[in-house]
């Protein structure tokens, strides 16, 4: 699965379901537009393992009942 969020006309966040190694995991990784209009990845993004989602979004959910 694949979802992209738009962060400018050359920029989007994009959020993934992989497999590494027999490893599930879930990576969020920005996104440039290249000169070729091609969409490159770059160093900037994270990835966990998929039995951690449940951590991350109680994480990011009490981030969001602050605000």
């Amino acid at each position: 699965m694949r979802h992209e969020l738009e962060r400018s006309p050359t920029e989007k966040l994009i959020i993934e379901d992989t497999e590494y190694k027999g490893h599930n995991l879930v990576t969020l990784r920005i996104y440039f537009l290249s000169k070729e209009d091609e969409w490159l990845p770059t160093k900037k993004g994270v990835t966990f393992r998929r039995d951690q989602l449940d951590e991350v979004l109680e994480a990011l959910n009490k981030i969001k009942e602050q605000s």
